[in-house]
C-alpha cells in the first residue's frame, strides 16, 4: 500500500499546486476573493481546479479500495495515469490554445478503471 499512498500524496500535491495557481490567477487577472467569476482566464484556472476537486472525490477512495481489494501496484500505476491526466487537463483548460480532451479522458479512464477493477475483485471473491 506504500505505492498507493505515494500516488495519493502526489495527487494531493498536484491539487495544492492547482490551488496556488488559482491564487496567482486572482492577482494576475484582478479577481478579488471571494469572487469566482471575472476575467475569462481566471475562470479557466478556477474551473480546472474545481473540476479536479470533483474528480478527487472519486479518485481517492477508488485508489485505496483498488489497492486494498485488488492489487496495490496496479492501483498505483492506474493512479499515476490519473495524476498525469489531471496535469494535462489543467494545462489544456487554462490555455485557450490547447485542448483538455486527452487529460479529461485519461483521468476518467483511470477513475472508471479503479472502480471497475475493485468491483470485479469484490464480486468474484463473494461468489466463491
Amino acid at each position: 500500500m506504500e505505492y498507493v499512498t505515494l500516488v495519493a500524496m502526489l495527487a494531493l500535491i498536484e491539487y495544492m499546486w492547482f490551488s496556488i495557481e488559482v491564487g496567482r490567477a486572482r492577482g494576475r487577472f484582478n479577481v478579488p476573493a471571494p469572487a469566482t467569476i471575472g476575467h475569462e482566464n481566471f475562470e479557466r484556472v478556477f474551473r480546472a481546479h474545481q473540476n479536479t476537486t470533483e474528480q478527487l472525490v472519486v479518485f481517492l477512495p477508488a485508489l485505496y479500495a483498488c489497492g486494498y481489494y485488488a492489487n496495490g501496484a496496479l492501483a498505483a500505476v492506474v493512479g499515476l495515469v490519473f495524476v498525469v491526466g489531471r496535469m494535462l487537463y489543467f494545462r489544456g483548460y487554462t490555455d485557450p490554445e490547447k485542448n483538455r480532451g486527452l487529460g479529461f479522458a485519461l483521468g476518467m479512464l483511470a477513475n472508471v478503471s479503479l472502480v471497475l477493477i475493485t468491483l470485479y475483485q469484490i464480486v468474484t471473491s463473494l461468489a466463491m
